[in-house]
This record gives C-alpha cells, sequence and structure tokens, in this order.
C-alpha cells in the first residue's frame, strides 16, 4: 500500500503537472480479490501531457488506465475500473495474475480537502470518500472520529487495518507515519542499512557518540543523536516508542548497553548483529531478552556490507509488516486479498 513517502511523491508531481499547465488525475486500487502487483491503497498520478508518478500494477494497466482517465482531464466525473487479470481476458497483455482490481480514478482534491490532504501527509491521517464521486473527508490525528460505521473504519484504519469499502461505498485508507528505525551504530557497514531502509519507507535515526561519523555526510536524510544509546529513555524520547532498533556497533560493552536501552523503550523489533553466543552473552539477565532478533537478517548469503544490509533490511521488513520471510516458491496468490 502506498505509503507517506510515496503518497508524498505522487503529491509533488500533481503539483509539478499543475505548475506546468497540465491536468492531473489520480488512480488508485478500492479493492483486490485474488492475486495482484498492488495492494489496495496504492496510488498514483498520471498528466495530461503523459508524465506518470507512481503505479497501481507492473505497468501492464497504466497505458489503458491513461486512455480512460483522458475524459476526466476535460471536466469528467469519477469512475471506477474493474479490471480482471485473467489470462483469458480479450484486453488481456498475458498477465495471468488471477486477480481482480477495482481502480479509482478521480481528480486530486480541492478546497478544504485540499488542505487537509496535504495536513494529511506531513502528519499522517486517514481519508475517506464515498465511491465513485465523493468528495475527500480527511481526519487528522486529533480530530473526533466520525459518527457511526465510517468512524468505526477511520479507527481501525489509523490503527493499522487495511483499506477497505464498506457496505455504504464509503472506500477508507489510512496514510500512517513511516515506521521509525534506530540505528545503532554509525559504522561503514551501518550506511548501506540506513540507504536500503530509507528506500523500502523507514524514517532512520542514528544513534552513536562520534561526531566524525554520525552527521549528514554519510548518513543523508537520516536523523542523528549524537549519543551513546545508553542514555536513552521513553521520559527524554517519547517519539522512539515503538521502533524498530538495529544494533551494530561492533563494541560489546556498548552494544550490551544499547540493547538494555533499547528494550526499555517499547520497541517493535530489537536485532542485533553478530553470532548468538555474543548476543545471548550480552542478553543475559535482561528482561524481555527473548525478544531480540540475533543473528540479525535473513539468511541470503551475504558477506559484503551491502548483502548484509539487504538480508537485515529484508527481515525488518518482514517483521514490521506480519510476514514470514519465507520464500515464495509454488505460492499460488500473492498479495491475496481475499
Amino acid at each position: 500500500m502506498t505509503g507517506l513517502a510515496d503518497a508524498s511523491r505522487v503529491w509533488d508531481a500533481v503539483l509539478a503537472a499543475e505548475a506546468r499547465g497540465a491536468q492531473a488525475v489520480l488512480a488508485e486500487i478500492v479493492a483486490v480479490v485474488g492475486s495482484a502487483y498492488r495492494r489496495p491503497g496504492a496510488l498514483m498520478m498520471m498528466a495530461s501531457d503523459g508524465q506518470m508518478e507512481g503505479t497501481v500494477s507492473g505497468g501492464c494497466l497504466e497505458g489503458d488506465l491513461f486512455v480512460r482517465s483522458e475524459p476526466l482531464f476535460a471536466g469528467a466525473p469519477p469512475l471506477l475500473v474493474d479490471y480482471d487479470l485473467a489470462e483469458e481476458e480479450m484486453w488481456s497483455l498475458g498477465i495471468g495474475c488471477k486477480g481482480h482490481i477495482r481502480v479509482w480514478v478521480r481528480r486530486p482534491p480541492a478546497g478544504d480537502a485540499r488542505v487537509r490532504w496535504r495536513r494529511a501527509l506531513a502528519t499522517g491521517g486517514v481519508l475517506s470518500a464515498q465511491l465513485p464521486g465523493g468528495s475527500d473527508e480527511v481526519w487528522l490525528p486529533g480530530d473526533p472520529f466520525p459518527p457511526g460505521e465510517r468512524g468505526e473504519a477511520v479507527r481501525a484504519a489509523w490503527a493499522g487495518a487495511d483499506p477497505v469499502v464498506l457496505a455504504s461505498s464509503w472506500y477508507v485508507r489510512a496514510w500512517r507515519p513511516a515506521p521509525r528505525l534506530v540505528l545503532v551504530g554509525a559504522g561503514h557497514d551501518a550506511e548501506p542499512v540506513a540507504r536500503l531502509s530509507q528506500a523500502m519507507g523507514f524514517r532512520v535515526l542514528v544513534v552513536d557518540p562520534r561526531e566524525a561519523f554520525n552527521d549528514e555526510r554519510r548518513f543523508p536524510n537520516s536523523e542523528h543523536l549524537v549519543m551513546e544509546a545508553s542514555a536513552l529513555t521513553l521520559a527524554t524520547h517519547p517519539e522512539l516508542a515503538g521502533a524498530a532498533w538495529v544494533v551494530m556497533n561492533h563494541h560489546k560493552a556498548r552494544d550490551g548497553a544499547a540493547l538494555k536501552a533499547a528494550l526499555a523503550m517499547e520497541p517493535r523489533f530489537v536485532g542485533a548483529l553478530g553470532p548468538w553466543s555474543r548476543t545471548a552473552e550480552l542478553l543475559a539477565g535482561l528482561p524481555g531478552a527473548d525478544r531480540v532478533h540475533g543473528p540479525l537478517g535473513l539468511d541470503v548469503g551475504a558477506e559484503s556490507p551491502n548483502e548484509v544490509a539487504l538480508s537485515i533490511v529484508a527481515e525488518l521488513m518482514a517483521e514490521t509488516r506480519g510476514r514470514s520471510g519465507a520464500p515464495l516458491n509454488r505460492r499460488e496468490r500473492v498479495h491475496d486479498m481475499g
């Protein structure tokens, strides 16, 4: 599903299209039955001059969607487009995904909804609209929840539920703030972990007391705490509650102190680099030690720093998204929504 970072890129593309005098439409998957390349919430922008940002498929549907969107550039009303991805469909390009998706195509929001959309891109929020032509209703953190069934769906979406289309035709989806990763240790092998985790949608905080290592030059687009992780507490840094932690100081005493601090911060995930015998020694007697993953990463035969980073971030994605990390080999359906 499209997260805040991807949605922000789509919105920036809308603004860029408008700035150059083009019209823009948004296309969003609102429902999937069976197997499909993208899940509900996947969002893209198409401009009247042919520019696109984002995707709702592996590239097989976008051309057809653009043709269907052309009337909207001239002011036609929103529409719902259904695609049966079975290979025998007349329009099929041999995709064979065996699923069905519904795509909502409409113009970008205007007026107050546009203002609240942009706020939601900064803080997170829940968008709802009655399909296909209803105007956007944007719930922001701190707002009261709407009444009735839609309010329950908004509450559930903010708590982590997948996008849903209610029986009343209300479509409800959340943009939640990106998950936070606390990267403890600013060594050379931490740099690819930061880069790759950012590309996968994590907000990265690098914690290391060495000013020459822990800086924007080596870790661009990251936050920085130039201090020991052992000094962190929920009282001083409540924003770190629920974060994922990767501990890779390559220093036994500092790693042990960092693991102790991490376990006291209500973490979503804690992983430690290095052999299990070393990590087990560091965890001896610590409350919650059974929650720590070590050795950190999935078994892909990683050796180089880039390969190790791939292994680590793959495990982070699986754990924070509630997936097994197992191979997809022989699986009948991927992104199966029922």
